[in-house]
């Protein structure tokens, strides 16, 4: 188990987790979604479905959001990048493409289609 602290400096026994309201439905998501090797990108991704399903928020939009990444460079480094509004808004146009993706899906298979 990997044990770290959360931002709020609560204490968590696990890589990916959420706090705040609808926080167990965030959790639950991320437990089956995160894995170990997610690139940055998609990590990005996988936090906007995650919020995009429990934010009591019908639509996200980057004026509502505010993302940052922590990544280790060259040598270790630690670098911190606060995304920009037009960054943002390019992971939300391919959040909803893949939602939309993943919708389609469903309801082909709920059709009886492969």
């Amino acid at each position: 188990i990997n044990a770290e602290y959360m931002g709020s400096g609560n204490y968590a026994a696990w890589k990916a987790n959420a706090i705040g309201s609808n926080n167990a439905a965030a959790v639950s998501m991320l437990k089956q979604e995160w894995k170990e090797d997610l690139s940055t990108n998609d990590a990005i991704l996988l936090a906007l479905k995650v919020l995009s399903k429990t934010m009591d928020s019908s639509t996200l939009s980057s004026e509502k959001l505010e993302f940052s990444t922590l990544t280790l460079g060259p040598g270790n480094v630690p670098k911190f990048h606060i995304l920009t509004s037009d960054e943002l808004k390019t992971y939300l146009t391919q959040a909803k493409e893949i939602r939309e993706k993943e919708e389609k899906e469903k309801e082909r298979k709920k059709e009886g289609g492969s």
